[in-house]
């Protein structure tokens, strides 16, 4: 109950250096499994979904993180919550990717 002002954001911050590996190589899947796709247009629709689910990711940690530190959310919920719906988002592209 008693303790520093502002431990919010050390322990958002604890948590998203721990989370922030696990994103590289959740992005890295997305990346890999939007690249696979051979089209005749082009790859630059390709190139744009991956850059905006990149944004939306960044974004997404963001604003979870906001949450964390002004509002009454667990900051380990909410680093980790971006993780888990963009792995979902990585597992679903994979399967769709040709082999």
């Amino acid at each position: 109950m008693r303790g520093a002002e502002g431990l919010q954001f050390d322990e958002v911050e604890k948590y998203r250096r721990s989370s922030f590996p696990f994103a590289t190589f959740i992005l890295t899947i997305i990346g890999v499994s939007l690249s696979s796709r051979k089209v005749r247009g082009g790859i630059g629709l390709q190139i744009g979904a991956g850059i905006l689910l990149s944004f939306t990711y960044i974004m997404f940690m963001q604003v979870s993180t906001t949450f964390a530190t002004n509002g009454n959310f667990p900051a380990i919920i909410a680093v980790w919550i971006p993780n888990i719906v963009y792995a979902l988002v990585a597992v679903i592209l994979m399967r769709n990717a040709p082999k």
